[in-house]
This record gives structure tokens, C-alpha cells and sequence, in this order.
């Protein structure tokens, strides 16, 4: 588990130049190709992301910056979110209830505006936790 904390910047950076060349390839390939994996970028980058986040802030070799606490509290709310929105699915439990389909509705909205402020500070508290480690001495 080090090995992949040791090298999770390039391993993030690696994930989202893979989502964003695949942006390019839309011109190339179908659209149904190109959006399911988009969507399998997405979801890959989601899941590297908010894993070495959890693992790092459980740690103890990783500081609790402020940043951390706000990236590990925004990215449970979408995961907490998202899991509750597809069991209220696999349930049809908000099948009639049309205010619990629109409260549901902006939280995907919300999902929407966050998703790329927390990729980009996971990327950015990778990169801070990489020069840290890095300064600290090797005893």
C-alpha cells in the first residue's frame, strides 16, 4: 500500500490525462464508445482519488490539513450521496414522491459543480503530501 501512496500523485495525474485525452477522441470514435469511457474515467479517477484520501487521512505518517478535512468531508457527502441515490433506484423508492426526485436532482447538480474542485485538490493535496515526504528526513 506505500508503493501506490508513494507514487498517487502520478498515478492521479496519470488518471486525468487519461480522462481528458479521451475528450479528444470524441471526434474519432462513436459517441456511445467515447461517453461510456468517459464515464469509466470518471469513476476511475473518483475511486483512486477518494481511496488514497481516506487511507492518508486515517494515517498517521500524513497530516490533517484543513484541506484534507474539506476534501475528505465534500467527496462523503457526493459518495454518501451517490450510494443513496442508487439504492432509492434499485428500491424505486422515489418513484411518486416528486419533491424527494428534485431534492435528489440538485444533489447531482451539486455532484456536478464539485466533481472537478475535488479532483483538482486531490491532485493538489497529492502533490503538497509528495514534497512533505520528500523534505522529511530518512532515519
Amino acid at each position: 500500500m506505500k508503493t501506490i501512496l508513494k507514487y498517487d500523485s502520478q498515478i492521479q495525474s496519470f488518471t486525468i490525462a487519461l480522462f481528458l485525452l479521451s475528450f479528444i477522441f470524441i471526434k474519432f470514435f462513436s459517441d456511445d464508445i467515447i461517453s461510456k469511457l468517459i464515464v469509466g474515467e470518471f469513476f476511475l479517477i473518483a475511486i483512486v482519488q477518494y481511496t488514497n484520501n481516506l487511507i492518508k487521512f486515517f494515517s498517521k505518517e500524513y497530516i490533517r490539513t484543513d484541506s484534507r478535512y474539506v476534501y475528505i468531508f465534500l467527496s462523503s457527502y457526493v459518495v454518501i450521496g451517490f450510494i443513496i441515490l442508487i439504492l432509492l433506484s434499485i428500491f424505486d423508492i422515489a418513484k411518486g414522491n416528486i419533491p424527494l426526485r428534485h431534492f435528489f436532482e440538485l444533489l447531482v447538480i451539486s455532484w456536478m459543480i464539485l466533481s472537478p474542485i475535488l479532483i483538482i485538490q486531490s491532485l493538489l493535496i497529492s502533490y503538497s503530501d509528495k514534497n512533505l515526504n520528500n523534505e522529511k528526513p530518512n532515519i
